[in-house]
Formats: C-alpha cells, sequence, structure tokens
C-alpha cells in the first residue's frame, strides 16, 4: 500500500485502477493476438462469418484500447487486421474457384 506524502493511501485511486484496466486490456489483446496471429495459414479452416467475427473482435480491442489512451500499444492488432483481411481474401479467391466459372 502506497502512501502520498499528505500521508494518504494511493491503493484505491483512480489511476491505479485505470493502470489495471489498461494492463488486463493489454493482456487480452496480447492472447487475442497469439490466438490468431497464423490466420493466414489457418485461412481455409474459418467460415467467412468466422473471419469477419475475428475481425470485428480486433476492432473493437483497438478502439477499446484507443480509448483508454494505450493506443500506442496496439501495432500488433494494426497488422492482424492487415492479416484478417488477406485471409478474406484468399477466402472469397478460394470460393470463387470452387463454383468455377459461370
Amino acid at each position: 500500500m502506497e502512501r502520498t506524502a499528505s500521508g494518504r493511501c494511493t491503493a484505491g485511486s483512480p489511476e491505479t485502477t485505470v493502470r489495471a484496466d489498461r494492463m488486463a486490456l493489454l493482456e487480452e489483446i496480447a492472447a487475442f493476438v497469439r490466438e490468431h496471429k497464423e490466420i493466414l495459414a489457418r485461412y481455409h479452416r474459418y467460415s467467412m462469418d468466422d473471419l469477419k467475427r475475428i475481425e470485428q473482435e480486433c476492432w473493437r480491442l483497438h478502439d477499446e484500447a484507443c480509448s483508454r489512451g494505450a493506443c500506442g500499444t496496439v501495432g500488433e492488432l494494426v497488422e492482424l487486421e492487415y492479416l484478417i483481411g488477406r485471409a478474406k481474401e484468399m477466402k472469397a479467391k478460394r470460393m470463387e474457384g470452387e463454383r468455377g466459372p459461370g
């Protein structure tokens, strides 16, 4: 438990809570990126709806980080957003190829 110069306890201060919330969010982002970083290699295992859902979750995490002042820490999410977009393109091409010409 920390004390300020005035002797007041800062254990439950809003700053401490914000920092803990931000750290929890950063861990959630890291876990999400670890889970989905190989999305291009496994894109064929996902439906287009799955890819869209993962993309929406990625955007949600990005927006949440920015709203909490941690926007500079979401570089991994930006890269993952790009990979998801590429996976969606590859999935669309594969689905188009399976249908064959008209």
